[in-house]
């Protein structure tokens, strides 16, 4: 009796045992396929009908490469050996249904090897469809590469009209300035002496606009080298205070100077540095109203200098702070303000500091004022600590 029981038992076991597999071969999405040696298929799930609308017969013994996209052969290649004891080997690759249409198929195979004799059994391999996964990756990265191709012309663009547009304002601000000095002789008219000083401080404002394209454009293309030099840090940024002061006092506004007592150098590209001092004023310059501070100050300390401008000019928005570094942001929407500028100048500082290794940093308040600062390495290569 008890023997009776025990076959018993062991006989609904083992039905359990079909039953569970019958459900996960019949259920399951994966396309799993047991090989002999020979190359001879023992099984396969249901899921290889399903998927690739295919059965053993269309496969067995090597048939199912004549199915494989001829430009993934070498990828199918990866898995199309015996794999050693505990390797698993991969590969993706396009296979075709039995329509026609190629699907996009992961699979992975394993070798089941005798215990004791190392001999190989069988190979089991589980594929999978990512058709609908791989769709996306390339969408993706056909999106990207459009992106990159884009963004280029528009670089090489800004580039080639930003060279063509030099030379001929080039030449207007040199006559126009000729014309106010009076080299040749008096104009007859004071009006003619006013329109041509009118002209030259446009033809500047336009030729500022584009050097900050073709350097933005420089920067995005990669290609803006530094021509890294000894610069007198005091000295580069008086100059910057002195060449903006008159306009300050202009606008109504005191600008003020704090410079170490010791002379100071740092190994940087004095054009950027200076390009760097002169947005950053420009700006506190025309975003303070009249009657409003603007501080330039210069500290040392710990290998690097710390250059900071202050204003008590409008502020701005906690929210906005963020995209401002970015090409062609402007956060304040008075048109008399926003037509001063292009949006490119707090661009350009953040990259030429970036190209320095320095960091830049806002900090503001509606309605009290703005600081910026930015942090130039003394020594060319060593960067400063985000």
């Amino acid at each position: 009796m008890a023997v009776a029981d025990h076959h018993g038992m062991a006989d609904k076991d083992c039905q359990k045992a079909n039953r569970a597999f019958r459900l996960m071969a019949e259920g399951t999405s994966d396309i799993v396929i047991v090989h002999e040696p020979d190359g001879s298929i023992f099984f396969a799930t249901p899921a290889l009908e399903r998927t690739l609308g295919l059965t053993v017969a269309d496969i067995d013994h090597g048939k199912y490469i004549d199915l494989i996209h001829p430009d993934d052969l070498e990828a199918f290649g990866k898995i199309h050996a015996y794999p050693l004891p505990d390797q698993a080997l991969t590969a993706t690759y396009r296979a075709r249904h039995s329509d026609g249409h190629y699907i996009w198929i992961e699979t992975t195979t394993r070798g089941v090897y005798d215990a004791k004799t190392s001999a190989l059994l069988n190979l089991i391999s589980v594929s999978r469809d990512i058709t609908e996964r791989m769709n996306h990756e390339l969408d993706v990265k056909a999106a990207q590469q459009r992106a990159e191709s884009a963004n280029k012309a528009k670089s090489r663009f800004l580039a080639n009209m930003s060279h063509e547009l030099r030379t001929p304002l080039n030449a207007v601000i040199g006559f126009t300035d000729l014309m106010r000095q009076r080299t040749f002789g008096p104009l007859g008219n004071e009006r003619y002496e006013e329109y041509a000083t009118l002209i030259y401080d446009s033809g500047q404002l336009l030729l500022d606009l584009i050097s900050d394209m073709l350097d933005m454009a420089k920067i995005e293309a990669g290609k803006l080298e530094l021509n890294y030099e000894r610069v007198d840090i005091s000295g580069t940024v008086d100059d910057s205070v002195r060449m903006l002061r008159d306009r300050a006092e202009n606008n109504g506004l005191e600008l003020t100077l704090a410079l170490p007592d010791d002379p100071l150098f740092l190994i940087a590209d004095k054009r950027a540095v200076k390009q760097v001092l002169l947005n950053l004023l420009t700006n506190a310059i025309k975003f303070t109203p009249a009657g409003g501070h603007v501080g330039v100050s210069v500290r040392n300390g710990g290998g690097f200098v710390t250059i900071t401008v202050r204003d008590t000019g409008i502020g701005i928005p906690a929210e906005d702070i963020p995209r401002l570094g970015n090409p062609f942001e402007q956060v304040n929407g008075d048109p008399m303000l926003a037509k001063g500028g292009s949006g490119l100048g707090l661009a350009l500082v953040r990259s030429l500091m970036e190209k320095h290794g320095g960091t830049f940093a806002i900090e503001s308040e509606e309605g009290i004022g703005t600081e910026v600062r930015v942090v130039f390495p003394l020594i060319a290569g060593k960067r400063v600590a985000a």
